[in-house]
């Protein structure tokens, strides 16, 4: 029964005996969303209705404990959770959601006690929401699956390009009229996170893949090139069009940045981080652009290069503003890297722009978000399975595309706290498609990163996959 928990406890101790549990379920009231949220997960997996009153699975406060640390223990008498605070009460629930079963209609644990906590704080996954809009019942799916698996951030890649799925009072045609989540939604998508354990990172694209920002307010984000306006320039994923870019040159652009970025921190109240995007810009165009050329000038900005970095270096001090922390993309240039303040964190998945020890190098703490293998995309010539993240670790990097010195030469970095964790990535799925990949994908990588050192060979991970992944489909088809 203890052989199908994923991440893998750092302290089991058990015994060849079982628990029987009274339905009744009690807890500390600083827990009271935690436990209403393990009771429906009790329900849809086990079939049994849980009540309060005392004498069963008990939540308590054990203020003994670090950060995110937990306790379980089944003995003769009930269940005990406990932690010292809210994140650490859900890792709990869910390894006991993993413990419990059902024999003659009775609810039952092995006689175990469990003592664990996560080695990396930064187990996430990445969604498009934009290339393919999910319903919100699928997206409170992802956050079921995350919560069983203890994955602690949920990034939501809500813009790019031509889609803009999140309400907006102040500049409400940027959703071009396609699908867009009420603001009902995503509060409920806020709670429904918070009892889990689950962190939602929304994310604002700036300055590239912003086409629905320039071609409904062009007057405000868009370039100023009248002689050109159908320019295209060349990036590392091809020829993109002028008005796939913000303006750093206009205030107006800055001020319209300012402002969603607001409405994006209140829409996410508890969101600690804030993406900002920063990669595949087509920046080249701020060369032909007047105000930019201006704006580089009054401020002693050498090139659209540097203006990059400076750029992306504005909108991170506007989230810290905010209060917020900012996240980017690994793509600013080495070239103004200045202006970024090390506050922010990078995902280094690229291998291309800034290598992971060069980032380290300026001072930045960093996510692993390589492509190879923690990519999930729509094309089965790129496909890595949960073999290669189990032969993977949080310090390596490495890469398919003949450009990135990682295909050749994996990056290997020496154990730092600087490197937070690491993050799935998927893009371009329909629910459908990308579902059960991310399922498989994560059971490996929250082993991965809550247990740096690898446990299990591939046969014992095997096994454990399957029970795990069998409990999270279950889970989330009948949410």
């Amino acid at each position: 029964m203890l052989d199908n928990i994923l991440p893998t406890p750092k302290s089991v101790a058990s015994r060849d005996e079982t628990v029987v549990l009274s339905q009744k379920i009690s807890f500390d009231s600083a827990f009271s969303l935690q436990a209403e949220a393990f009771c429906r997960s009790v329900k849809i997996l086990y079939g049994i209705s849980l009540t309060e009153g005392e004498g069963g699975i008990v939540l308590c406060k054990d203020s003994s404990l670090d950060e995110e640390s937990y306790w379980l223990d089944a003995k003769n008498g009930g269940l005990c959770l406990a932690a010292r605070d809210a994140q650490g009460i859900c890792y709990a629930a869910a390894t006991a959601l993993s413990c419990l079963f059902v024999q003659d209609g009775m609810l039952m644990c092995p006689m175990v006690r469990i003592d664990d906590r996560p080695d990396k704080d930064f187990r996430g996954l990445m969604v498009d929401l934009s290339s393919q809009w999910l319903p919100l019942r699928c997206v409170l799916k992802y956050v079921d699956a995350c919560y069983l698996l203890k994955i602690k951030y949920l990034h939501l890649h809500f813009i790019d390009m031509d889609r803009y799925t999140l309400p907006s009072k102040a500049f409400p045609l940027i959703g071009g009229g396609k699908e867009q989540y009420t603001e009902r939604e995503i509060e409920i998508l806020n709670e429904y996170a918070l009892a889990r354990g689950v962190s939602i990172i929304p994310e604002f694209e700036a300055p590239g893949h912003v086409a629905s920002l320039t071609r409904t307010y062009p007057q405000v984000f868009g370039n100023n090139i009248p002689d050109n306006p159908n320019l295209k320039v060349e990036t590392e994923v091809g020829f993109l069009a002028a008005d796939s870019v913000l303006c750093p040159g206009k205030k107006e652009c800055f001020d319209g940045i300012r402002t969603l970025l607001t409405e994006m921190c209140e829409m996410f109240p508890y969101s600690p981080y804030i993406h900002i995007g920063g990669d595949e810009a087509a920046y080249l165009v701020w060369d032909h652009c007047p105000d930019c050329i201006a704006y580089m000038k009054d401020h002693d900005i050498s090139d659209s290069h540097e203006l990059y970095s400076e750029f992306v270096g504005r909108v991170a001090r506007l989230v810290l503003d905010l209060g917020r922390t900012p996240i980017v993309w690994e793509g600013f240039p080495e070239k103004g890297v200045q202006y970024i303040p090390k506050e922010t964190i990078v995902i280094a998945w690229e291998s291309l722009y800034m290598l992971a020890p060069d980032l380290l190098k300026h001072g930045f703490k960093i996510i692993n978000g390589a492509w190879t293998p923690l990519y999930i995309v729509d094309n089965p010539d790129l496909r890595w399975g949960p073999k290669d993240i189990m032969a993977w670790n949080v310090y390596r990097w490495q890469h398919f595309w003949d450009r990135s010195p990682a295909k050749l030469n994996p990056i290997h970095l020496d154990p730092t706290e600087n490197v937070l964790g690491a993050q799935i990535s998927s893009w371009g799925c329909t629910f459908e498609q990308g579902i059960g990949r991310a399922v498989e994908h994560l059971c490996a990588l929250t082993e991965r990163t809550w247990n740096v050192q690898r446990i299990h060979d591939d046969a014992a991970y095997g096994r454990r996959q399957r029970e795990m992944a069998l409990e999270v489909f279950h889970l989330i088809q009948e949410r």
